[in-house]
């Protein structure tokens, strides 16, 4: 069969009419020189003058005058702007960007060089561009996935992460430098139950400035990072965003802390649901399961197959600090405490039974529950392995380089996350808890209080 019966073509399209395609695309690239050529023939230079004088004079004014409102609605704005039109992400850069690492594509009856079409780009911060690029037909995203360190040096960024969009488009998160400048301070304690929504508590910030939150129960949590990582700062940071519930009796905190000395500060508040050493944590992982069963068997007799969040069903939660320590160097206890770990996390989803792991090495023989434990950070580690062992496969390629991330206090809550709808890794920071706000939350807790509803 012939070309022509087929309806096919060996040319390509003119290029007056790919310049009208392209004008569509871009109203805006359009519509502003235009208004500006009408304002010079309808108003004159002088006026146009004034008026454009006048405009930056203004927002000159609102960036020195009003900073925070500036940088979010404006700076954004302008920055995109001026990085589409007058960066790396425009015509011949872009096209010689796409050739360089191999992500483009040739026309198998033209011979035309076909190049992923960047559909729009927004500049959340200094620090992070996101690009949307569609991609050309034979092209997958396994290509921009293998091509991430290839982007990274040749946009000379820090960091290029690539997570789907779309059936054919993928977003390129550029990262030119750390979005995390300064340490996040923990907020101020909320005052009251109504306050306070357990399935979403305010932890940190993500790499977009957006507030990183998590669900307090209906899951369970692995946190993994090397020493000095900020691990301690995950399940502090949540303690103080559920003040309020710890105080009216909705949720109970357990902690298994072999170390001995990073939690002992909550004492105060555990009622003795406190151990620092594996035969202890065993003994209290005992009374956990078997106040779990309690509460299975209260459901079971009242015909629930959903525990509300009550003083009759609180949500337990057991903060498990150095886990691999006792499962996998204190062979006495291991596999005791290793069945008990897999029965909670295996069973205690309705009753409101939470288990939140900490640890340094990820592997399955440290941690033989990690599976076990899905809602996931990985902060600063050692191994470039271990990414992928707490966020999934492939989550490395993709940009969580917890690997790659600078040691040093001043960088202690910087890791990566899975976001929660596209299952694709998010840089974080998690807010600081000092030692005062510690105190501070002790002492929230231990203070009077009426019980109120959970919305």
């Amino acid at each position: 069969m012939s070309k022509r019966s087929r309806g096919k073509s060996d040319r390509s399209q003119g290029v007056e009419f790919a310049a009208v395609v392209w004008a569509a695309r871009h109203p805006g690239s359009v519509v502003a020189p235009s208004a500006l050529l009408a304002s010079l023939s309808q108003l004159g230079s002088t006026t146009t003058g004034a008026v454009l004088g006048g405009a930056a004079v203004g927002l000159g004014a609102w960036y020195r005058a009003h900073p925070d409102t500036f940088d979010t609605y404006a700076a954004p704005v302008l920055r995109s702007w001026r990085r589409r039109w007058a960066g790396a992400y425009t015509g011949r850069s872009w096209s010689d960007l796409m050739g360089s690492c191999n992500l483009t594509r040739t026309h198998p009856r033209t011979g035309q060089i076909l190049v992923p079409r960047v559909i729009r780009v927004r500049s959340w911060s200094s620090s992070v561009d996101t690009v949307r690029v569609r991609l050309v037909h034979g092209m997958s995203f396994k290509a921009f996935v293998d091509a991430t360190d290839d982007l990274a040096d040749t946009l000379k960024a820090e960091r290029v992460a690539v997570e789907r969009a779309a059936p054919g488009e993928v977003v390129l998160i550029v990262q030119r430098d750390e979005p995390f400048a300064h340490i996040i301070p923990s907020p101020e304690l909320a005052e009251d139950v109504a306050d306070v929504d357990p399935m979403s508590l305010y932890v940190g910030e993500d790499e977009f400035g957006h507030e990183y939150r998590e669900p307090l129960y209906g899951t369970h949590f692995l946190r993994a990072g090397e020493t000095g990582s900020g691990k301690n700062s995950l399940p502090a940071q949540r303690l103080r965003a559920a003040a309020p519930l710890i105080r009216a009796g909705l949720v109970r905190p357990w902690v298994i802390d072999p170390k001995m000395m990073e939690w002992s500060w909550l004492k105060p508040i555990l009622d003795g649901r406190y151990a620092d050493n594996p035969g202890d944590g065993l003994e209290l992982l005992n009374d956990f399961v078997a106040n779990m069963e309690r509460k299975q068997k209260r459901m079971q007799r009242a015909k629930l197959r959903k525990a509300p969040l009550s003083p009759e069903f609180p949500i337990d939660w057991l903060i498990f600090d150095e886990i691999g320590y006792t499962m996998a160097y204190q062979p006495d206890f291991a596999h005791a405490i290793c069945g008990q770990t897999a029965i909670v996390a295996s069973t205690g989803r309705t009753t409101h039974d939470v288990i939140e792991a900490l640890v340094q090495e990820p592997t399955k023989d440290t941690v033989p529950v990690r599976e076990l434990l899905p809602h996931r950070v990985c902060l600063r580690v050692s191994s470039s392995s271990h990414p992928d062992m707490v966020l999934g496969d492939g989550m490395r390629a993709r940009g969580a380089v917890a690997d790659e991330l600078p040691q040093g206090e001043e960088y202690a809550g910087i890791g990566f996350a899975r976001a929660p709808k596209t299952r694709q890794p998010r840089r974080i920071r998690i807010a600081y808890t000092d030692d005062a706000q510690c105190s501070e939350l002790v002492s929230f807790v231990k203070s009077p209080t009426t019980l109120r509803a959970v919305s």
